[in-house]
């Protein structure tokens, strides 16, 4: 009780600087700031929740004080701590309409005077995409202060981005890629700002790191498909950074859930060819079913929303992008498998998920024309005959 809440907020914020990670001093400090909410300013939120959300520490009874507290405290944050607090639900997949609302309202306020940097702009955008959280009024407003920035920067020219002009705020690349990603995968935008990012890219491509061109090339994709115009009448060589960016290998780290290799191995047994690999995103593996053109998607918790079944916007994007490529997708959530104990069970979930997807194939391509004896045959899935073989 020595120190002030505000002291208690700058320890807590200390210990990621440091990345000093013991969870129960992290605790414990969270303890100490939720026991002085009475004293909590809109700083005091963006600080804790930045704190909490970088730390990964799931304490619903401090983000229940922050919802609380919010209707009182927003209408005096200002733009930084703004994008801060909905960065911080957006990293915990905390979908709170009510408080993501207020948040909103605030930041178009920002918004129409301009009072976003580059950074909490691109972050802001991003965060409220992340959360599917899409309001006309609020991506207006947005969309007219990246278009600002843009062409302050494309006035510059290609060097834009030297170190004479850094003082002047427009975007660099890691806000090039979040906007992009947010206004091409999730939003949606007018064309010319889409083209405007993409110039801009183009002349920063030697300074894109694996993880932003992870990201660019998932971006290509739906540029490819839903803005195929666009892409065709992009100068040409904005049009060959692009095509740099997507087929140059990426270097980041993959990773297999326990449950997703049960899965993999369960298929396995049943005599399933499968393939371990990353279709269209070169960080999330994926079962593929070569031999039908088919993935098996495992949605693990993490691609939900906190305290609900409903899939993250990240999660349905991935799908989206296995679909634009082809792929029939065969999602297996986490809560389901779990409730499967035993073997069998498991195989008959697999079967039946198989059949239902070959079927939905099958009505999709009947719907276009009727298919011929080894169309319909090429729409089976893998897991379609298992239960004929087994009965």
């Amino acid at each position: 009780n020595d120190f002030t809440s505000l002291e208690v907020v700058m320890l807590m914020n200390a210990h990621k600087k440091l990345e000093y990670q013991r969870i129960d001093n992290l605790k414990l400090l969270l303890n100490a700031i939720c026991d002085h909410q009475d004293e909590w300013t809109g700083r005091h939120i963006a600080l804790a929740a930045n704190a909490v959300a970088h730390f990964y520490i799931y304490e619903p009874s401090f983000w229940r004080m922050v919802a609380v507290s919010l209707p009182k405290l927003v209408w005096s944050m200002n733009p930084l701590e703004l994008c801060n607090l909905v960065a911080a639900m957006a990293r915990m997949d905390r979908r709170d309409m009510r408080s993501l609302a207020l948040i909103a309202r605030m930041c178009r306020r920002c918004a129409e005077r301009n009072l976003f940097s580059q950074e909490t702009l691109a972050v802001s955008i991003n965060s409220f995409a992340k959360l599917d959280f899409n309001h006309q009024s609020l991506s207006k407003h947005f969309e007219a202060s990246v278009l600002l920035k843009l062409n302050r920067a494309l006035s510059m020219g290609p060097d834009y981005r030297k170190s004479s002009l850094r003082d002047v705020d427009v975007f660099d690349v890691q806000a090039l890629v979040l906007t992009l990603q947010a206004l091409v995968c999730l939003v949606g935008a007018s064309e010319e700002v889409i083209e405007k990012l993409l110039m801009l890219i183009s002349w920063s491509k030697n300074e894109v790191s694996n993880f932003q061109r992870r990201t660019l090339k998932t971006t290509c994709i739906i540029l490819r498909k839903q803005h195929g115009q666009l892409c065709r009448r992009l100068p040409q060589d904005v049009r060959n950074a692009l095509h740099e960016l997507e087929h140059t290998p990426t270097e980041v780290p993959t990773f297999e859930s326990r449950w997703m290799k049960e899965l993999r191995l369960t298929l396995q047994k049943m005599d399933i060819n499968v393939e371990l690999k990353a279709v269209v995103d070169d960080q999330v593996l994926d079962i593929l079913l070569p031999t039908s053109n088919a993935v098996v998607c495992a949605v693990g918790p993490f691609a939900y929303y906190t305290s609900s079944t409903n899939r993250t916007a990240y999660s349905k994007l991935h799908q989206r992008l296995l679909e634009a490529e082809g792929y029939t997708c065969m999602v297996v959530p986490y809560y389901e498998w779990a409730e499967l104990k035993t073997e069998e069970d498991k195989m008959v979930y697999l079967w039946s998920l198989g059949r239902r997807a070959a079927a939905r194939d099958r009505a999709d391509r009947t719907a276009e024309a009727a298919p011929s004896g080894e169309a319909a045959e090429a729409l089976t899935s893998d897991l379609s005959d298992i239960g004929e073989r087994r009965l």
